[in-house]
């Protein structure tokens, strides 16, 4: 994928920060999104390539003229990245529907809400590449992790829908799934995180994966890729055995 317009969900911070840095040096303008505006210009100050958009991805008013106002303003976009992430370790057997809908509404309703008016704007220019950080965590429901698992199984469904059905439109859908990577979510873990990850190299491989290839699914690394698919493909009663030595006692 030669460089274009990229536009960043959570771009503020972390992994969406470090890829924003990475894709403007590549000769990619990139528009960058989240809530906390000192954060957004203090990723921004000094780069004349990166261009900072306050957006609160529950506000579905706000985010039609965000992209309104980012195609105004760069003429188009050829990539978006949705990384806006609400994370916060649970107790086991906790369901409280609060907390559960701070998550669900950021971490999956929040792309829903986008990807309506993206997908005309990509449709109207003739195409473009839509991804979202979804993690290894969708890919089985993890005990502690109720609410931020759920969504990003969700996306990763959601993702394999809409790589079959938006193709003919030229629009490359993309998943990314991470393992543990440093950051301000990771950082609230109480618990040890296998294969931890520096957030540059984490950034490293989502744009190499995402400007060298087409694959649908950029996923790293891959001896925590290849043990949480192993764990998915068990039959039931082994599973749930290995998953329950997972529950604190």
């Amino acid at each position: 994928m030669k460089a274009g317009v990229a536009w960043i969900i959570g771009g503020g911070s972390g992994i969406g920060a470090a890829v924003a840095k990475l894709l403007a040096a590549q000769g990619w303008t990139v528009a960058i999104s989240g809530r906390r505006v000192e954060k957004l210009e203090a990723v921004a100050k000094g780069n004349a390539a990166i261009r900072p958009y306050a957006l609160d991805v529950t506000d579905s008013d706000a985010i039609a003229a965000i992209i309104q106002t980012i195609v105004a303003d760069l003429g188009r976009i050829d990539l978006f990245i949705f990384g806006a992430a609400a994370w916060q370790p649970m107790d086991v057997g906790d369901y409280e529907f609060e907390k559960f809908e701070t998550v669900v509404n950021t971490n999956y309703l929040g792309l829903i809400r986008i990807a309506g008016p993206l997908l005309k704007q990509m449709e109207a220019q003739g195409g473009g590449h839509f991804a979202a950080i979804a993690s290894v965590a969708g890919y089985f429901g993890l005990p502690r992790s109720a609410a931020y698992s759920s969504t990003k199984a969700g996306i990763i469904n959601l993702l394999e829908t809409m790589r079959s059905e938006l193709a003919p439109k030229n629009i490359k859908v993309r998943m990314i799934a991470p393992g543990f990577v440093k950051s301000e979510l990771t950082d609230k873990n109480d618990f040890p995180m296998p294969f931890l990850m520096e957030t540059d190299e984490a950034a490293k491989r989502i744009v190499d994966g995402l400007t060298q290839s087409d694959r649908f699914e950029i996923a790293f690394p891959k001896r925590m890729v290849w043990l949480m698919k192993t764990v998915r493909w068990l039959p039931y009663p082994v599973f749930f055995w290995l998953t329950g030595k997972m529950v604190p006692k």
